[in-house]
């Protein structure tokens, strides 16, 4: 059996889930790495002032069984970043308060997505953070709360996949 290299989600016939590449990529010159980041696959410090955390924007397929999955970064303010890293292993993480955050990956198919309004909910330990996009008139709001067609989620992964 596949497995996503982004999320470790079991892969189906059809990839449902696509991922961004680390903030830091955008903001340090590889130069520059080794001196100004700290990160693993879920979050990242750059210059001890910029606090980022991994999570999945879900939307569901409205005739499909799975969700399709963006893998993306959010920024969090120095606070809620302590907090979630505090409680990064605590059995009902999932129970805290969601934390705001700023949508931090360029999407494709999508008018501009950086910097949209964000919830990011902590889920049990060893799963990633749902991110809910505040409600707007964005598409991507609006597909998540409304849904997407299995023929629209062919035409994000043509393009991701193209």
């Amino acid at each position: 059996m596949s497995h996503c290299s982004v999320c470790n989600g079991e892969l189906t016939e059809l990839p449902m889930c696509f991922g961004a590449n680390s903030p830091a990529s955008l903001l340090v010159s590889p130069n520059e790495y080794d001196t100004r980041v700290n990160e693993n696959s879920d979050l990242c410090v750059i210059d001890d002032e910029h606090f980022f955390i991994r999570g999945h924007i879900e939307i569901p397929v409205i005739d499909h069984d799975d969700p399709f999955i963006w893998s993306v970064w959010v920024s969090l303010s120095k606070d809620s970043f302590e907090h979630v890293n505090t409680h990064w292993n605590d059995e009902e993480r999932e129970s805290h308060s969601p934390y705001f955050g700023w949508l931090c990956t360029s999407l494709p198919r999508y008018p501009d997505t950086m910097h949209l309004k964000t919830g990011v909910q902590s889920r049990a330990v060893g799963q990633v953070p749902s991110i809910t996009i505040e409600p707007s008139e964005h598409p991507l709001s609006q597909e998540q709360s409304t849904g997407i067609s299995l023929a629209r989620a062919y035409e994000i992964i043509n393009e991701v996949m193209g």
